[in-house]
């Protein structure tokens, strides 16, 4: 009896262990795929974009471009960067303006803003973008072209992990512009492929100085 108990506790104890290699064995080939997969799931994307006056581009939080020229003369920049789906899209865009007047060229005037772009993954700027002003003014564009002292503009922080959380669910639908509204000053623009691409900005071209856009695509289109 003592024999047979023996070889019970045996059987059992050996089984434990098929059985604690055969898990182990899982969760090393289930990781291996993953990480295969993550891989195969990371592209090259390459684009063009032109703002007026300047931007920043983050692609998954990774800030993967920037405008070399904040001002004149205006510019178009390629960007390319290496990402992975789902990937989300977010610019900081900036008008050229006096962060406590709004205005621009020693306070005499106003600007305008304005951003395009396009990627070879298919996203292009347009319906479905999202954005959020965090910089408007002047307040009141009339008085303060008539006297400076008067101008104010409303600056607010960036929310908190803007380019990665999901925050901007919550933002206003970005507003979409034509070509004659924002003038670009940039020669050659009419001649770049922009594709299917729209300029978007804020509620108003003129007195939203800066301004952050977002989109998420799960793939390429």
């Amino acid at each position: 009896m003592s024999d047979s108990h023996f070889t019970s506790n045996s059987f059992t104890a050996a089984a434990l262990r098929l059985a604690a290699v055969a898990i182990a064995l899982l969760a090393f080939f289930g990781s291996s795929q993953q990480a295969h997969a993550a891989t195969a799931t990371t592209v090259t994307v390459t684009g063009l974009v032109f703002a007026d006056n300047s931007f920043e581009l983050y692609v998954n939080g990774k800030k993967v471009a920037s405008d070399p020229i904040l001002f004149t003369p205006f510019n178009a920049v390629d960007v390319s960067f290496r990402a992975s789906y789902p990937m989300t899209f977010a610019f900081k865009a900036s008008d050229y303006a006096d962060p406590l007047t709004g205005l621009e060229y020693n306070n005499t005037k106003v600007g305008d803003g304005g951003l395009i772009a396009r990627f070879s993954n298919g996203v292009v700027t347009g319906s479905g973008w999202k954005a959020k002003t965090i910089s408007h003014g002047p307040t009141d564009l009339r008085a303060c072209l008539a006297n400076p002292k008067t101008c104010r503009v409303i600056n607010t922080p960036a929310p908190t992990n803007w380019t990665t959380t999901s925050a901007a669910s919550s933002w206003s639908a970005a507003k979409l512009y034509t070509v004659a509204q924002v003038q670009p000053h940039l020669k050659g623009f009419s001649t770049m492929n922009w594709g299917k691409a729209s300029f978007i900005w804020g509620n108003n071209l003129v007195t939203d100085n800066t301004v952050l856009l977002r989109k998420t695509v799960t793939r390429a289109s």
